[in-house]
């Protein structure tokens, strides 16, 4: 409807541009947002101001569209004097040059900016963990710590994700405790899927458990089952029945909890233990979720 109505506009400002750049940013069609600002510059009736090119450079940068991040990156530089490359702007650019790899750039353009966001130091941070830069993306972090704002739930899945590329599994668990007793920040999902990942990856998956277990934070339902996909795609049997019998504690009359649990006993032939586990299920009277066979 957004976009009918846009199409229907006899003449549009650039307010209207930037708002269907978002819009399509926002639903992540990232190749849509490129198309229309292609018309936008073909068509000529409107300017494109900061706003456009902080949406048309994150569209760049996810799709690893390097030389049309080149190009906006030039269009930007043409109307400098005109436009206010603000923070967000230059995260925006510094962004789109990390994912595409080209660190040197996006450190140069990090360098350059007076003020500096926690997104800033992200963008950073995890651009030079994901091209093996592991780490550059640690020192970062510390320099961040001491001379920069104070790190967020981002920042941490950013450095455990670079730990996890660059095998710091020491420097990846300082992390994370750094996180847990120090900022006082409960873990997510996405940091448990980062340090399962930092373990898998050293040939560490035993420990997995042992990290959750240890944690002094209360761990929430909803992150239980969010664990249970990580511990299929790290394909560790021991940590998934430990997930799924917490789970069951948790919420005993949660079907699905149950079959989870079934299935990685079935998968070992553990067939006393399935026979226990559907014994559990007659006893809390566990009812089928609709549409589960």
């Amino acid at each position: 409807m957004a976009r009918m109505v846009f199409d229907g506009m006899p003449r549009r400002s650039t307010v209207s541009w930037n708002v269907i750049f978002a819009l399509y940013a926002k639903v992540k069609d990232w190749r849509e947002c490129l198309n229309l600002f292609d018309a936008m510059m073909a068509v000529g009736e409107s300017k494109p101001n900061e706003k456009t090119f902080v949406s048309i450079l994150t569209a760049c940068g996810n799709l690893g569209d390097l030389e049309r991040g080149r190009w906006v990156h030039h269009l930007v530089r043409e109307k400098w004097e005109r436009l206010l490359p603000d923070v967000l702007l230059l995260t925006a650019m510094l962004t789109m040059y990390a994912k595409c790899g080209v660190m040197g750039t996006a450190k140069e353009i990090f360098d350059s900016m007076i003020e500096k966001s926690v997104a800033s130091w992200n963008s950073m941070i995890i651009g030079y963990g994901l091209h093996g830069h592991s780490e550059k993306a640690l020192e970062l972090f510390m320099e961040m710590e001491k001379n920069g704002p104070q790190p967020n739930e981002t920042t941490f899945i950013c450095i455990l994700s670079s730990c996890a590329h660059g095998g710091l599994v020491l420097e990846g668990w300082w992390c994370f405790d750094r996180m847990v007793r120090f900022y006082n920040m409960e873990p997510k999902a996405e940091h448990f899927g980062c340090m399962m990942d930092l373990l898998g990856r050293a040939g560490l998956l035993r420990d997995s458990d042992k990290l959750i277990k240890n944690l002094q934070a209360k761990v929430s339902p909803a992150l239980w089952g969010a664990l249970i996909s990580a511990s299929r795609t790290q394909d560790s049997s021991q940590l998934g029945e430990f997930i799924g019998t917490k789970l069951i504690e948790m919420k005993p009359t949660e079907f699905s909890s149950y079959v989870f649990l079934s299935n990685i006993y079935a998968a070992e032939d553990r067939w006393d233990d399935v026979e226990k586990v559907r014994k559990v299920m007659k006893e809390k009277v566990v009812e089928k979720d609709v549409g589960i066979c």
